[in-house]
């Protein structure tokens, strides 16, 4: 194989410290090969960065372990190395025993053979972006646990609250709620007090709801976790606040995204995160979309090409992606729902969901790299831009 650099330095991170080797030599020779350790905290990875440029290196290469190495990336970068990150699960180790000085060696020879793509880093802005969209997917995940828990312990209690009311947490619902939490006697005057006139339940059958055995225990840990939705949506509320100034300087795509069907404005905050608004560092929509966890691999033996299913990819850009397709299925008299149940005939719907997702994911592409808006063609119109393809 052919080396593409004298000097290759590989990175193997762990939270305490890193294991760092070097391959100094001319592509002719064998090269020669210095191993050190070094703490995580600052001072001992600026030190890092001196003994690698002491030694001249051109090229330095990390895994994506974790967050670990990204404290290591932001000091390492401004000696002026050429930065790889790798994907671990594309970097197989060596056979034998495995140490942390084998794996940063291994990694500093194929980096030193050129045989390592480098994993996508998004600007700071972006990075900024995605950290605050996907702390809020976090905490809304958190709010249907909570919620979760509340209906469970109303379920074990035999109170069937939600029999009767559709939404336990607001308006009615939640005054009927805190009746039981703060513990007042659920007569009929105190119930109608709390209902509301759109409500198709009587007071009579709200109160045979609310008779069950609550205990004090389930009441004080009610209690909590309603206390606990409160904080959580205060910070939700917050954080949305933080992630529409990010966008700022995005807002032009931000809208120009909303015009694709499928892609409500939660969809394209997370694309705008996740790829950013610059596509540059992927060569083709092809390779976002495979990033992105949206293209089948490839499994062929013997000659014979068979079914393979999604890689894991970018979860977030992926998820979103899916949720856009399926949104954009149920739009009427559009390119797009023709193409998924033209394909869902004779592939399944799952699948053919996939297919229009990976569309859309190639549609956001060409939009960001050419600049252009979306415009949705009528079903004569894209009848007769097929003919024209077919003739030529």
């Amino acid at each position: 194989m052919d080396v593409i650099t004298e000097a290759a330095c590989g990175i193997d991170v762990h939270q305490k410290q890193i294991t760092v080797t070097t391959l100094i030599g001319a592509t002719t020779a064998r090269p020669k090969k210095h191993s050190q350790r070094f703490g995580t905290t600052t001072v001992a990875l600026k030190a890092c960065g001196q003994w690698l440029r002491d030694q001249q290196i051109e090229l330095v290469l990390m895994e994506s372990t974790g967050q670990y190495w990204r404290p290591v990336w932001q000091i390492l970068a401004p000696f002026g190395f050429k930065m790889i990150l790798c994907n671990p699960r594309i970097i197989k180790n060596i056979p034998g025993k495995k140490t942390d000085q084998k794996d940063s060696e291994w990694i500093a020879e194929l980096g030193r053979l050129g045989l390592v793509s480098a994993s996508f880093i998004p600007p700071q802005a972006i990075q900024e972006l995605r950290e605050s969209t996907r702390l809020k997917k976090s905490l809304t995940q958190d709010i249907t646990k909570k919620k979760n828990a509340i209906h469970n312990i109303l379920q074990r209690s035999n109170i069937k609250l939600t029999t009767y009311v559709t939404d336990i947490f607001n308006g009615a619902g939640r005054k009927l709620l805190d009746l039981l939490v703060n513990g007042e006697k659920t007569t009929l005057p105190r119930i109608k007090q709390c209902m509301h006139g759109r409500m198709k339940a009587t007071p009579e059958q709200i109160q045979a709801a609310l008779d069950g055995v609550l205990s004090a225990n389930d009441r004080r840990l009610l209690d909590i976790l309603l206390e606990l939705l409160k904080q959580i949506t205060a910070a939700i509320t917050e954080l949305e606040q933080q992630i529409e100034a990010q966008l700022d300087p995005f807002r032009k795509l931000y809208l120009r995204l909303q015009t694709i069907p499928g892609i409500s404005e939660g969809v394209a905050k997370i694309i705008i995160a996740e790829v950013g608004a610059d596509v540059s560092p992927f060569p083709t929509a092809h390779h976002l979309a495979s990033w992105a966890g949206l293209c089948p691999g490839n499994y062929e033996s013997a000659g014979i090409a068979k079914s393979s299913h999604i890689t894991h990819g970018n979860v977030h850009l992926k998820t979103a992606m899916v949720q856009a397709a399926m949104g954009a299925k149920r739009q009427k008299n559009t390119g797009l729902t023709d193409f998924f149940y033209r394909l869902s005939s004779h592939m399944g719907r799952q699948k053919a969901v996939v297919a229009l997702a990976h569309k859309l994911l190639r549609i956001v592409y060409a939009m960001i790299d050419t600049g252009q808006n979306y415009q949705e063609l009528k079903r004569s119109e894209r009848s007769q831009k097929a003919l024209i393809s077919t003739n030529n």
